[in-house]
């Protein structure tokens, strides 16, 4: 198959040049676009990078609740709104996912488990569920787990429900989107319980101390990252060290620190500027604190501190080479650490560390190194037994492995029928059960929505289901789905799954959409997504492409679409989009492309290089401006897939596919830019500059809409929904019923 031309497109230098011509006048309607967009306001600023001036107008947006951003967010809301409500497609999109929603949140409520802490013989609780993260990318461990009533319980069995201890609805330490994401308790001569509360559009949150007598607070610390440790009469949190803005200020020269009650922090360990981020365990191990000190260019070390006297030094307990990563998963019954790390490994190795002896030379695999077609993805233990996720072709397979015999061969368990995966980072993540035999977990593909399963190795060969997800008016044996391999550039191999009714004609006129991420090395799986349902079953193909830069085929894959490789990532979603025209699934005027957060990005860069692929597309939560995205809340961690453009090579690089300097005066597909105005971890600066750029240099008769959903974050409410695909079916013009 012939590869149609990818167009590299790259600004005229004098476009790239600040000029004083514009100054104090109004984006307005200078774009020959028959669309009267609110307009935006043009200024002189600019940035210059070894010798070259890039112009940045509308940099103001980057204070983004000023009341200057917030009424021009407005404008634009307005705006969209009255084209998006406005067209013959919303009521029929609006009710047929609202009718999805209702059976996914019945189901995820059945996954609610319980999060105990153990005080002498009594157990605490909360009653918790996993956010459903659509980025999985840095930091998204940060803020994946909320209690579903804030309550916390005791009990003195763990099999019997217990009474309410603390009620944090009655108190004034909840507002808005917070909710409680982990709570300890100090038992001495006084009680304390230490709360974290984090909003969850946040990658920071807030530690307050309660005295259990009185019930009071008395100490509230912002500003959290991660995270607390309990330690005898306090606790061990990382802080960074200069927040004045928490949706804007950079989040790195992080610290850590103890906190003993009614006494002043003591700093156990200063990050500097090398540093980005610390992150703790809940728990300690053997009495050690081990905490990890992640550096700008992707390394990672593992640091142990003894706690028994705060003025030991921490030391250095794991590093290797870059990029090195590491992971304490749990402990083992003899004391020893099992570990996650990337080192000696495809993808990821799961070992057994020594703490007295840990030099790798003494670790001790769990699972056998596995060949570069088989990528060990997950692992989780329950019982006697590790229960690991392969990926094999872009596609899950579940083992068991014998704790006892490292390394042992192992047993496939997973249950499932066909081509599937296995939520290991949703709200259906893996879970042992009190018993510490039954582990449950959740499979899904594309045209199979969640099936919950048990397994018990004392009488199980495979798992089985348990609960599923039922969708009125969708049957799944009416559909089907397939995998392809698409060939790229560089003689690359693009796996693709397309889900679609059975009996579908490959007549060059069906709608279609693809979803992409590509990168942070995480894999993007074929697993179930309610909302495309409406798609298949309007005839409509759903498509998840796994191009280079994410996970699925390991780091060399990863390696393949990351800082000077990036260009990999966008030839390769052309390269599906091609493939998908050359051979009949649908054309240009159908064809779709959609995916959020490095997906935003991955979406908008390949939108703008090759415009004649694409009638509609919906760049979400996205990285836009790669010039400056290390200067806002956790962008200096983004560093080993992009760069950074205080490197003259990076940034030569950025500025050949950064979204923001490459929009020119030609006409691109129907755009809907989505953000959320809380998002913590993408600020939406970044859709809101390049959504004035977009409509003020960008011509044509095709919409440039831009959508902040007021109190959303980084995982959009669902309105975004609704929007994204009345916008789909009417572009496409395709019949929508609900």
């Amino acid at each position: 198959m012939n590869i149609k031309k990818i167009l590299v497109k790259i600004l005229p230098i004098a476009t790239l040049v600040a000029c004083s011509s514009g100054s104090g006048s109004s984006g307005g309607n200078n774009n020959e676009s028959e669309f009267n967009y609110p307009a935006s306001q043009y200024t002189n600023a600019s940035n210059t990078y070894f010798g070259t001036t890039v112009a940045d107008p509308y940099q103001w947006m980057e204070s983004t609740n000023s009341p200057e951003t917030l009424a021009w967010v407005n404008q634009q809301n307005v705006f969209t709104d009255n084209y998006i409500h406005n067209l013959p497609e919303y009521n029929a999109v609006a009710a047929g996912l609202a009718s999805l929603s209702k059976s996914a949140k019945s189901f995820e409520e059945r996954l609610t488990h319980q999060n105990f802490v153990k005080v002498g013989d009594t157990y605490y609780y909360t009653n918790v569920r996993r956010i459903n993260n659509i980025t999985p990318e840095f930091n998204s461990e940060k803020n994946n787990t909320i209690s579903v009533d804030n309550i916390i319980y005791v009990t003195d069995d763990k099999n019997h429900n217990g009474k309410v201890f603390l009620d944090l609805n009655k108190t004034n330490i909840l507002k808005g989107a917070v909710s409680v994401q982990q709570f300890g308790i100090i038992d001495g001569a006084e009680s304390y319980t230490v709360i974290k509360t984090q909003d969850v559009n946040l990658d920071l949150g807030t530690i307050t101390v309660i005295n259990n007598k009185t019930l009071q607070p008395v100490q509230r610390i912002p500003n959290i990252y991660g995270a607390f440790t309990i330690y005898e009469s306090g606790f061990f949190y990382v802080q960074p060290a200069q927040v004045t803005d928490i949706y804007t200020s950079s989040y790195n020269s992080q610290n850590l620190y103890y906190y003993q009650i009614n006494k002043r922090p003591v700093t156990i360990f200063e990050a500097g500027s090398a540093i980005g981020s610390i992150d703790l365990d809940s728990s300690l191990y053997n009495n050690l604190l081990y905490f990890y000190a992640g550096y700008a260019n992707g390394n990672n070390q593992v640091y142990s501190f003894d706690p028994s006297s705060l003025n030991n030094s921490p030391q250095i307990f794991l590093a290797g080479e870059i990029p090195a990563s590491f992971r304490i998963i749990d402990s083992t019954s003899d004391e020893k650490l099992l570990v996650e790390t990337n080192q000696g490994a495809a993808q990821k190795r799961w070992v057994i560390v020594n703490p007295s002896e840990p030099n790798s030379s003494n670790w001790i695999n769990v699972v056998p190194p596995n060949p570069e077609s088989a990528i060990a993805n997950y692992i989780t233990s329950c019982g006697n037994y590790y229960y690991v996720e392969i990926l094999v072709n872009g596609v899950s397979k579940f083992y068991r492995y014998d704790q006892t015999t490292p390394a042992s061969n192992p047993i496939e368990i997973d249950g499932f029928s066909g081509l599937g995966a296995l939520d290991s980072d949703g709200v259906g993540k893996p879970v042992c059960g009190d018993d510490k035999k039954t582990l449950t977990y959740v499979y899904s593909n594309l045209v199979t929505p969640d099936q919950k399963y048990t397994y018990n190795p004392d009488t199980q060969q495979q798992g089985t289901v348990q609960d599923e997800e039922n969708i009125p008016g969708f049957n799944p044996d009416d559909y089907e789905m397939k995998e392809i391999f698409v060939p790229s550039t560089g003689g690359a191999q693009v796996s693709i799954f397309i889900g679609y009714k059975k009996g579908l004609q490959l007549n060059g006129n069906n709608p279609a959409l693809i979803y992409v991420y590509g990168g942070f090395n995480v894999s993007t799986l074929p697993t179930f997504n309610r909302s495309a349902v409406l798609l298949m079953k309007n005839g409509g193909i759903y498509v998840v492409a796994q191009v280079r830069g994410g996970g699925e085929y390991g780091t060399a894959w990863y390696n393949a679409g990351r800082m000077l490789n990036k260009q990999n990532t966008y030839n390769d979603v052309a390269a599906v989009a091609n493939y998908l025209i050359d051979n009949g699934y649908t054309n240009p005027e159908k064809l779709a492309l959609s995916g959020a957060s490095n997906g935003g990005l991955t979406t908008a860069a390949t939108a703008l290089q090759n415009p004649e692929l694409f009638k509609v597309v919906f760049p979400a939560v996205g990285v836009l401006d790669l010039l400056r995205y290390q200067l806002f809340t956790v962008g200096f961690g983004w560093y080993p897939d992009y760069g950074y453009s205080t490197n003259l090579e990076q940034f030569n690089n950025l500025m050949t596919f950064s979204p923001l300097q490459n929009v020119q005066h030609i006409a691109y597909p129907t755009m809907l830019i989505q953000t959320g105005s809380e998002d913590g971890r993408v600020p939406p600066l970044h859709s809101y500059k390049f959504a004035a750029t977009m409509q003020n240099v960008a011509i044509g008769g095709n919409p440039y809409l831009l959508r902040s959903y007021f109190g959303a974050g980084h995982n959009l409410l669902s309105q975004y929904y609704v929007d994204m695909w009345t916008l789909f079916f009417n572009e496409t013009k395709t019949t929508v019923q609900p």
